[in-house]
């Protein structure tokens, strides 16, 4: 997926198991990293890991789909955004076709009636339209619980979240974004919870997923996106 939202933004499990640190890339901040990976260690442990084993106890398979694939409907618009501000106008009809076919036939979003229609989900992300402009990365940041970032992406969240608060109104947008990242989490629980357990520095792993994953969608080398200049 191509969303830079929080842990979701760490890749596949297996860019987590086997990425390499990323020895081209400097990390200034990595002091504060270190310390907010710390504290999001805890905060899983004892918050969000508690939430998410009672939401999958309390769940189905099938429901926690239908509710992953409605929150993935919702981010259509900011999808068609950003790729209308990246020039991919066809990546931005393929989300507005695909948010109007899921909205009414796909229940809300709850099935993608779109993906059978040949309009499959490209997710796609202010932070990458900014990418494509040729903003650097700039440091790698590790946010609260949001997990791994950069300066420009974490420049672009914040930048998101303020046009929907001002878009939906405060409330709806924060407990939409909060929605979506606690359902996303939930998909990678396991993962992130393996990779803790085998990782001898799982600060490191996270560190250079995310750069190489970025790096790879903004079509450049680690070096390049995680330069500070």
């Amino acid at each position: 997926m191509r969303h830079p939202m929080p842990w979701p933004a760490l890749a596949t499990a297996g860019l987590l198991f086997l990425a390499p640190p990323a020895l081209a890339a400097s990390d200034p901040l990595e002091g504060f990293n270190r310390r907010v990976h710390d504290f999001n260690l805890v905060l899983r442990d004892r918050v969000l890991d508690p939430a998410v084993a009672a939401y999958v106890a309390q769940t189905s398979p099938a429901f926690r789909a239908g509710v992953a694939n409605a929150f993935a409907n919702l981010r259509e618009p900011v999808t068609a955004a950003s790729g209308l501000l990246a020039g991919e106008y066809d990546l931005a009809l393929n989300a507005v076709a695909r948010f109007g076919i899921n909205s009414s036939l796909g229940l809300g979003g709850v099935r993608d009636a779109a993906a059978d229609r040949g309009y499959p989900r490209q997710d796609f992300t202010p932070a990458d339209a900014v990418c494509r402009w040729g903003v650097p990365g700039g440091p790698f940041l590790m946010l609260p619980l949001l997990g791994p970032s950069t300066l420009r992406d974490a420049g672009a969240l914040v930048g998101t979240g303020l046009a929907l608060s001002a878009t939906l109104g405060p409330e709806l947008a924060l407990s939409w974004r909060g929605g979506d990242a606690l359902v996303a989490y939930a998909g990678i629980a396991e993962d992130l919870a393996r990779t803790d357990a085998q990782a001898l520095d799982s600060y490191a792993v996270y560190r250079s997923a995310y750069l190489q994953r970025r790096a790879a969608r903004c079509g450049a080398g680690p070096a390049e996106d995680s330069a500070t200049d």
